[in-house]
């Protein structure tokens, strides 16, 4: 009786395989890894900005006006009253005069009140790298009397001109991380390939 030979890939064949797969994946993977922060973070600016339009329409009907609000107040009290009712938080700090809300996703918000209130958006909380443009987004509370920047809206996103070209806010976004988040808008959240910053 015969034994019939199995044919079967030899060690170099199997370790020239292996390889071509650690080339291609070394290739594609910071591209995918790119790829994935773009969405998330794409996905945590669309929910906030929806998230906190809402909560200062259901604010200002129970508070009356942005510039009825109560100034006085120390900021950790002032985003207890005026913003933590119609928001999930997971819990308020106060620093350097301002009001810090973190989130159960693990974004924070902090405050600081000016004519109107800048809201910075940190869609990774206390991790780097906390730069303008590449995790922290700008946007600003006004009252809707204050038109030169929300257009009587209430929420938007930091502008400092009512030129609505994206080309004009791709310029402002590279001059300064601030104003991405007007860029970002108009791009429907999304990180286009010429967005100028790397997340």
């Amino acid at each position: 009786m015969k034994l019939k030979l199995l044919d079967g890939f030899t060690l170099a064949e199997v370790l020239i395989t292996l390889g071509i797969i650690g080339v291609v994946s070394a290739l594609t993977l910071p591209s995918l890894i790119t790829s994935y922060k773009k969405q998330e973070a794409s996905a945590r600016l669309k929910k906030f900005n929806s998230m906190m339009g809402q909560a200062l329409i259901f604010s200002v009907e129970e508070n009356g006006d942005v510039n009825e609000w109560d100034l006085s107040l120390r900021p950790k009290e002032f985003a207890a009253r005026y913003w933590a009712p119609y928001l999930k938080t997971l819990s308020i700090e106060e620093k350097g005069g301002r009001a810090i809300i973190y989130f159960s996703d693990g974004s924070k918000l902090t405050i600081y009140r000016g004519r109107c209130m800048d809201c910075e958006f940190d869609i990774n909380g206390d991790k780097k790298p906390n730069v303008e443009g590449r995790d922290i987004f700008i946007f600003l509370a006004c009252d809707k009397t204050i038109t030169e920047w929300c257009h009587n809206k209430g929420w938007c996103t930091y502008r400092s001109d009512k030129i609505e070209t994206r080309e004009r806010k791709l310029e402002k976004c590279k001059n300064n991380g601030k104003y991405c988040s007007a860029l970002l808008e108009i791009d429907n959240w999304e990180f286009k390939d010429d967005y100028p910053y790397r997340l």
